[in-house]
């Protein structure tokens, strides 16, 4: 450590004392707040004395420096005690998480279970997106528990001015909030524990009716890369990923049922195959021989595992080509300008700026495919099922979306006496034979049997008691 005499633009001295040190290997620069006295040496060299009075200002700088120092390493020391009384109780030696090793730390946190490589890779982009912050704008910071609240507000705050939906900033806050539970040392606060949660805009999904699936089909067939995919979201309202990756050990052709356990939630749901979806398997089952082993889609998964995002590519320009009504002949794999007429088919424009948000896609396949069967009163047990949700409140809120139209033809259907006085007439090609009571209470109730979780079985009970009592 040393004291120093610094100098101005126009090479008159400062009036205050500076001086340098270094502390647990961080170098530190400072003012002191100690006023050069007296006439300095004629070389301004501190290896000669000056006058009296800068001398005793000389003095006077030192001994702030010294206790300074001193300061600044019993702060150390004071870490460290209480470190080795941590080693000493537990047996383990205090981490100090590296910014490096960040990546690498929040990998080994423990989980119930395996998160998907596309999870990883998002996160692996946020933290890596965190690191290169706090390097460029604190240089200073090596460590984790350097980490301030102010620090990582400001990576917050820097990701929203880049119009980050309220969504995302929300699963980033999480994903940092989590991290640093894991890494920093023991004793230390977690500097975003008490940081809320922004409200967020929810875009839901537009299902598909009836006739659009009919033009989607019709387009697909000038793309025999996607169209089995198509085929598959469509019939069994599986995500992009299971639909992508789906094995034959899943696939139960002598039975008609697929039973596929989901990426993202890790629930096994049994799906019937419907006749279409039948029909595209049985094809492909033939072509692959009796000894039908690993995925049912081999160029679609490989696509899928190294870049996702191809898959979203065809199936928008599927989508664009056929609710725009703009596919003739072939289909166009080139950048589609704000002009095309898909804009306002597939995206809606969001408030403050924000990104627009995709609301016909891949997903939009099993927003439809519950939509129809709620509508077409399967029980919600069996649609859960399917869909693999543990909540009622899920399918309700982000996935039964019925068209004006539809929910009123429905209700009309259902309750035309109650509401309009009079049995409202279906025509024949949309009548459906009333199910027989006893069978739809039957189905009903093993529905809630199977769908039965520890949390809900006391309104389980209740709802199966009401199926079982026989009408008065």
């Amino acid at each position: 450590m040393s004291l120093e005499l610094r100098r101005q633009e126009d090479g008159r001295l400062r009036d205050h004392w500076y001086a340098r040190y270094e502390v647990h290997g961080r170098r530190f620069t400072v003012n002191l707040g100690v006023k050069v006295s007296g006439a300095p040496p004629a070389s301004c060299s501190l290896r000669e004395e000056g006058d009296t009075d800068f001398e005793r200002s000389r003095a006077t700088a030192q001994a702030k420096l010294d206790a300074l120092v001193e300061e600044a390493r019993s702060g150390r020391n004071a870490t460290h005690l209480i470190e080795r009384l941590y080693e000493s109780k537990t047996g383990e030696s205090v981490k100090s998480v590296k910014l490096e090793a960040l990546v690498a730390e929040w990998e080994r946190i423990l989980r119930p279970r395996t998160p998907n490589a596309r999870y990883v890779a998002q996160c692996r982009s946020v933290l890596d997106c965190f690191v290169a912050f706090l390097r460029e704008q604190y240089p200073k910071v090596s460590e984790v528990g350097q980490v301030s609240r102010s620090m990582a507000l400001a990576f917050l705050e820097a990701e929203s001015k880049r119009g980050i939906t309220g969504k995302t900033w929300n699963g980033k806050l999480k994903l940092l909030r989590r991290m640093f539970r894991a890494a920093l040392p023991s004793g230390h606060l977690n500097p975003l524990m008490d940081v809320s949660s922004r409200e967020s805009e929810t875009v839901f999904r537009h299902p598909f009716t009836p006739e659009e699936l009919k033009v989607i089909l019709k387009v697909a067939r000038l793309d025999d890369f996607i169209r089995p995919i198509l085929i598959v979201g469509m019939c069994t309202a599986m995500r992009r990923g299971d639909c992508c990756l789906l094995s034959w050990k899943d696939v139960d052709l002598e039975n008609r049922f697929l039973t596929v356990k989901t990426s993202k939630t890790g629930e096994t749901v049994s799906i019937p195959i419907f006749p279409m979806l039948e029909e595209e398997l049985k094809g492909l089952a033939k072509k692959a021989g009796a000894k039908r082993a690993g995925y049912v889609f081999p160029s679609q998964a490989k696509m899928y595992l190294e870049n996702p995002d191809g898959i979203t590519v065809r199936v928008k320009t599927v989508l664009a080509a056929a609710l725009s009504g703009k596919a003739v002949g072939k289909l166009s794999k080139k950048k589609r300008s704000k002009q095309d007429g898909s804009k306002g088919v597939l995206w809606e424009e969001r408030n403050g700026g924000m990104r627009r948000a995709s609301v016909r896609d891949f997903h939009s396949f099993r927003v439809t495919w519950v939509t129809l069967a709620l509508t077409a009163g399967v029980p919600l047990e069996l649609v859960q099922r399917v869909t693999g949700h543990q909540t009622t409140d899920i399918v309700l809120k982000h996935y039964f979306r019925p068209g004006r139209e539809a929910f009123r033809s429905a209700l009309s259907v259902a309750m035309p006496q109650l509401m309009m006085g009079a049995p409202v007439v279906v025509p024949a090609a949309l009548a459906i034979p009333a199910p027989d009571p006893l069978v739809k209470r039957v189905v009903t109730a093993r529905g809630i049997v199977e769908a039965q979780t520890a949390k809900t079985w006391a309104a389980d009970r209740a709802r199966l008691l009401e199926l079982l009592t026989p009408p008065a």
